[in-house]
């Protein structure tokens, strides 16, 4: 499970449906308050869904906030706010 650190939502439930897995520059996950996660490390790190991210930040996130990374696709299998706010609805 990848829950939510603020409101235990699991980003990455078996209905693909609403998964809000994604990745956002380092900026804006610092800005967030989150600890900057190590790569090459055994622990995943802390995740926030869209929502929780964004009352962080306290405003919507845009399409360049995230990363060019292939998991920040659009795509049916993502949530629809994740979509929107990568600027593609479903």
């Amino acid at each position: 499970m990848a829950n939510c650190v603020d409101c235990n939502m699991d980003t990455f439930p078996n209905d693909a449906r609403t998964s809000e897995w994604y990745m956002v520059h380092d900026s804006v996950w610092l800005a967030a308050g989150m600890p900057k996660r190590e790569p090459m490390t055994e622990s995943p790190g802390d995740f926030l869904c869209i929502g929780c991210l964004e009352a962080r930040l306290g405003r919507s996130l845009t399409p360049g906030d995230f990363t060019a990374a292939p998991i920040n696709q659009p795509g049916r299998w993502k949530s629809p706010r994740l979509n929107a706010r990568l600027g593609r609805a479903l």
